[in-house]
């Protein structure tokens, strides 16, 4: 067999196919269990070892039906193993390639998964999804990864569940997968460094997630059931979006990362946690535009933190309802919560990392120190300025995005920026209730202000779950304390609480 160039496909990053002579003089690593099947006919996928894509060893997966800017792919199964390099063609024109796995096993991704080129991948198989260790993304475009049994297409589907119904259109194949999610669809776990350049979409009857999850542009973490979000005291969780950021488990979400300074949830865009149930929420959190709990019908929704979360967003934070240990609000906008109800301190933790600790001097002069850990606390601040809530992006790997450039715009407000800017300071809360001892309250919107907001009222209307205001102490234990401090109006029911 001699040289010869790997036909039909793009040659932006693609090298020679090795002869069987060269490749005795490369270390071999198996063949990747990727098995095309028949549904296509005479245009199914085809695959070839021992190419060369950026100077490594790769398989590349040529084929496929072409339909307009679309590309089908179509597999018996599709594996990939540690150490291997898959990357699909991408033949010019060619804008999205959709793979679908219609045998009965999951995927196993331990390698590296790459497009040769700017086009977005569907990759659907209904029986699962996981993404090791050492899995890794290696798409210029948008990644879509779900167990759903089909991709829509307009009016019609391209199916891993009905091959024979499917249709090879050439209109834009849609990334809303719910409509084909089912309790019997597969599970995606990862525990690996995904990233993406554009989109990042993972979708399945329930996610299990470690590692890192990153897209350039939107990332949206979608469960039919849960969506569950770990650390390890080894290796931070990051979920990164470039965009907004969704994470939706329709019957919950728990999310457990505190176990890493490194950990958190950080947006450029929106940030959205969505159930239908309380959301479980330990983490840090970092948004460039607004912040927000939901319910399925994306009305306000309940957060729920047995440690200590930490918010921190440029635009608005808005949350129906709070319970747990204390909780921090840092917003570049307004803040809007319906009941705080902080009922114990949590006991585990790193003070500085898990918990806030910071001394603030208000404007009358009173000093107070706020420590979570130490001190069952409600810490809302509003209106501040957008240089002290900055978004930390070292711990990103793998993404192509100018971080300088986002960060000069967002502390410059008369310039463009990727959020839209906030417009008021005002802090709303109906009650607040610390059923604990020596409970600390500090609503304020003078904090490091944005002198471009200049309105910041405070206001507790006692229209929450108990409707009975600020109460910061249990009967017959030590009392707390109560701080307002309010560039504008000031509106409260202080009936029950201690000064």
């Amino acid at each position: 067999m001699g040289l010869g160039l790997v036909g039909g496909v793009s040659r932006g990053r693609l090298g020679l196919v090795l002869s069987l002579g060269a490749a005795l003089a490369i270390p071999s690593v198996a063949q990747a269990q990727i098995i095309p099947d028949s549904t296509l006919d005479a245009e199914a996928s085809r695959v070839l070892p021992q190419a060369v894509v950026d100077g490594l060893e790769t398989t590349i997966i040529e084929g496929g039906a072409a339909r307009g800017q679309n590309l089908f792919h179509s597999f018996a199964d599709f594996n990939i193993d540690a150490g291997q390099r898959v990357y699909f063609a991408n033949p010019a024109g060619i804008e999205a390639i959709l793979s679908r796995v219609t045998g009965g096993n999951p995927s196993n991704i331990f390698g590296t998964l790459g497009v040769d080129g700017p086009a977005s991948l569907f990759l659907i198989n209904p029986n699962g999804i996981v993404f090791g260790e050492n899995a890794s993304l290696d798409i210029q475009g948008s990644f879509y990864a779900s167990t759903a049994e089909a991709i829509a297409l307009g009016d019609g589907v391209y199916s891993a569940t009905e091959p024979e119904q499917s249709s090879l259109l050439t209109v834009n194949p849609s990334a809303l997968f719910s409509t084909y999610l089912s309790d019997a669809s597969g599970d995606i776990q990862n525990r690996g460094q995904l990233t993406a350049q554009g989109n990042l979409t993972l979708a399945a009857n329930n996610l299990d997630l470690q590692g890192q999850v990153a897209a350039g542009g939107n990332l949206m973490l979608l469960g039919l059931d849960t969506v569950q979000i770990r650390d390890t005291a080894d290796t931070p969780f990051v979920g990164f979006a470039g965009g907004d950021l969704l994470v939706q488990g329709n019957e919950r979400v728990d999310i457990v990362a505190l176990g890493h300074r490194d950990s958190g949830l950080y947006s450029y865009g929106d940030m959205v946690l969505r159930s239908g149930n309380p959301v479980a929420g330990d983490a840090h959190y970092w948004s460039g535009g607004s912040f927000r709990v939901e319910t399925l019908n994306e009305a306000l929704g309940q957060l729920f933190s047995p440690i200590d979360p930490i918010i921190r967003a440029l635009g608005d934070v808005n949350i129906e309802g709070y319970r747990g240990s204390s909780l921090h609000v840092l917003a570049g906008g307004s803040v809007t919560i319906g009941t705080a109800y902080i009922y114990y301190l949590a006991d585990s933790g790193v003070p500085g990392i898990d918990f806030l600790q910071e001394t603030l001097v208000l404007t009358d002069g009173t000093v107070i120190s706020i420590d979570g850990g130490a001190q069952p606390t409600l810490d809302i601040r509003a209106g501040i300025s957008p240089n002290i809530i900055s978004i930390p992006v070292e711990n990103i790997t793998g993404l192509d995005l100018d971080f300088d450039r986002f960060l000069d715009q967002s502390l410059q407000l008369t310039q463009p920026s990727f959020f839209d800017l906030p417009s008021t300071a005002d802090i709303s809360i109906g009650d607040a209730w610390i059923d604990a001892p020596n409970g600390l309250v500090l609503l304020s919107n003078q904090y490091e202000p944005n002198v471009e907001l200049s309105r910041g009222d405070i206001l507790v209307t006692g229209e929450g779950f108990w409707g009975d205001g600020i109460y910061v102490s249990r009967f017959g234990e030590q009392s707390g304390a109560v701080f307002i401090d309010s560039r504008g109006d000031m509106g409260c029911d202080l009936s029950r609480e201690t000064l």
